[in-house]
């Protein structure tokens, strides 16, 4: 028999979550160094370039350098790396939890993996294109439902990610809604604070000593890899809380 739902279990629940997000998050530092470094190497390549062109010295000369091809060459690297840094996070933390070794590509379910995203980005879509051939009010209603309609794809790919071959689709339709709701929440705490932070650096550092620069530049670097962690270890707590969820039914 299945444990009821009450308020006082989904607050303890939710309280939880956070804790666990901040532990997960950051324990990704010491315990899976490469797992960091997929995001970090790259911010701090793009960040080397910039000092490089002078973006720097000061907002007119960042603002002057910013479209630079030199620094978008580096951008799409770095850009690469965050999203890779994303699931690698989240496949090492389930690794953890349920067995597997997390760089083991084999181990990842690729049909559920390219499946669900194919599904969830083409479902997001036409939204977009359905919205289009309305009015304002409505095509930010039909984003909204289409956004909705999407979420059970998004678990289909993380199912894919982590190798879970077992969890039906029908089980994600039927109870992603809250873990899916739960994954949104974690991921905007984690991002969120890291994001204002990664902002701040960079207003820091103009105008600044060379040496401050630097210093600003390798630690707004870790902060990105932070970034990745924080929106992994949400991935990864919002799926492990479902499937937990879905075979108690």
């Amino acid at each position: 028999m299945s444990t009821p739902i009450t308020a006082k279990g989904v607050a303890l629940g939710t309280g939880r979550a956070f804790v666990d997000l901040l532990r997960h998050g950051f324990s990704l530092f010491w315990i899976a160094p490469l797992v960091v470094a997929i995001p970090v190497l790259p911010e701090l390549i793009q960040h080397i370039a910039e000092i490089q062109l002078g973006m720097f010295e000061s907002r007119e000369a960042f603002a002057a350098l910013a479209q630079d091809p030199t620094r978008w060459a580096f951008g799409y690297a770095k850009l690469a790396g965050l999203a890779v840094g994303f699931f690698a996070a989240a496949r090492f933390l389930w690794c953890a939890a349920h067995g597997g070794r997390w760089y083991d590509l084999r181990q990842i379910a690729w049909g559920r993996f390219v499946g669900g995203f194919i599904l969830f980005m083409l479902i997001g879509s036409l939204g977009q294109i359905a919205g289009m051939a309305t009015g304002k009010t409505m095509h930010e209603a039909v984003d909204w439902v289409m956004s909705l309609v999407s979420l059970p794809a998004l678990f289909l790919t993380l199912a894919g990610l982590f190798g879970d071959r077992t969890t039906t689709v029908q089980a994600m339709i039927r109870y992603c809604w809250p873990f899916v709701l739960l994954l949104v929440v974690l991921a905007a705490a984690g991002f969120a604070p890291l994001q204002a932070l990664h902002s701040m650096n960079h207003e820091w550092a103009f105008g600044a000593h060379p040496a401050i620069v630097w210093a600003l530049m390798i630690f707004d670097s870790l902060v990105v890899g932070g970034l990745a962690t924080m929106v992994g270890a949400a991935m990864f707590i919002g799926y492990d809380r479902f499937t937990r969820f879905a075979k108690s039914r």
